[in-house]
Order: structure tokens, then sequence, then C-alpha cells
């Protein structure tokens, strides 16, 4: 979890980053921008590329590694359940490559939930090799869409026990009809469904009691003054390099 300079970071930038007229919402790269600055974790320019591995934030000093989503909930409340995705999932095409060379969409749920299983692994597994990650961990920022309210959550990240599962398709309750998503479950709770059509993993996770609530003030600045203010500041920032030494 965050320690306490860290939670005062994420409260004040929380407050800047609402502040800005063009941003509408705490997401995607503006919580990895945010994240690092909380964590001090030099920030790369996007522009320069965007990795596919799994850690969107890296802490080479303690081999830490952070994968980040940010999800909007109407309220939040101490045990709730919340699912998001956590990967695209083809496992169908990638079979054979996955150890499963017969599989299909018609294999039993138990042969496709371990295929899913190792999937997801091998995701974790490979991007701790290529990222130097030890201390593997998930943290989910919630909001509400009147952006009033955060809450920061963490969990560790490791990789799944397939022999935890149980896997069966989901039941439409309206057509009562099965097959749209399989559904993994531990101990008769579900984890983990997979939707075959858009192939994408989905999981769950509880809102845990030691997770960070931030209220803030939703003052916006105005456009006006925001690219004063920003072009005043970068004025300053380029005045204060050093000058690019001259070529030979």
């Amino acid at each position: 979890m965050l320690a306490e300079n860290e939670i005062e970071r994420l409260r004040q930038a929380i407050i800047a980053t609402v502040a800005v007229p063009v941003i509408g919402s705490i997401e995607d790269y503006t919580w990895e921008a945010i994240f690092h600055y909380v964590k001090d974790i030099p920030l790369s320019d996007p522009a320069l590329g965007r990795s596919k591995l799994l850690y969107d934030a890296v802490a080479p000093s303690t081999a830490s590694g952070w994968s980040l989503k940010s999800l909007q909930l109407s309220r939040f409340t101490a045990s709730t359940t919340f699912w998001f995705v956590i990967q695209r999932a083809d496992v169908v095409k990638k079979a054979t490559q996955l150890g499963f060379p017969n599989l299909t969409e018609q294999s039993s749920p138990t042969e496709l939930g371990a295929a899913i299983i190792q999937h997801w692994n091998e995701k974790i597994t490979t991007s701790q090799s290529i990222q130097g990650v030890r201390n593997s961990y998930e943290s989910i920022l919630l909001k509400t869409i009147q952006g009033y309210e955060y809450l920061y959550c963490e969990f560790p990240l490791n990789p799944f026990d397939p022999n935890d599962f149980s896997w069966a398709w989901t039941v439409d309750r309206r057509t009562g009809k099965s097959g749209a998503g399989l559904q993994g479950s531990i101990a008769g709770q579900p984890q983990l469904v997979w939707y075959k059509n858009q192939k994408q993993l989905f999981r769950a996770r509880t809102i845990p009691p030691e997770a960070v609530l931030v209220q803030v003030e939703r003052t916006r600045l105005t456009s006006a003054r925001y690219v004063q203010t920003i072009l005043s500041a970068l004025q300053e920032q380029i005045s204060e390099s050093p000058p690019n030494e001259p070529e030979e």
C-alpha cells in the first residue's frame, strides 16, 4: 500500500489533474502518469512508444512492478466486488503455443479454463522476466462519476494455480442459454469470466479494508489560465535546462 507521503502526493496529483480543463477524467495514461509521480518514478514520453507488457510502472531500485487500472463505480462500499478486463485472451488461436493443440471453442470448460490460466500466467512470468520485476502488484484507482472521491486499491499480482479453479459456462438469465461466458470459480466464488466472442478475460476484485480514500474539491482552471500557466512553466523549465554542448 501507499506510505503517508505517497497518499499526500496522490491527493495533490488528483487535485492538479482534475483542474486541467482538457482532461475529462482520470483514466489510462493519466492514471499512469499520476502513479509515477506518487512513487517518484521517472515517466517516459508516450510518443516514444508504449509497451504491451504487463507492468505500467516499474521501480528498478526495488524490483517492484505495478499493473495499473482505473475504473468508475457508482459508489464505494466496503467489500464491494467489481469486474474489469485484465487481458485479451484468444486462447483458441494460440492453442498450440499454449500447449493445447486440439483446443476449440467446443472443448470442455475445464480444458478451456486451463488454457486461459496458462495464457495469463505466461503474461505475468514473461513480463516479470523482461521488466525485471520480483515484487508484483495490481494498483487500481476507483472513482465516482462526480469526480470528488477516489479509492486506491492495491493487490498482489501472482500467477494463478490452475488447480484452484472450477469452470462452467454462464447462463443468460433472460434467455436461459449458456455458452457466452466461461466462468472460473474458486471455492464457489466467481473469479474470472472469459467471453469467447470478444476474447476478453475479466477478473473480479473486492475492495479491501485497507483501501485509501481520497476526497477532493473539484476546481477547474479556465482554458485561458491553463494555457497561460503551462506555457509559462514550460518556458521556465526550458530556460533552466543546461544548453546543449556544441558539436566538435
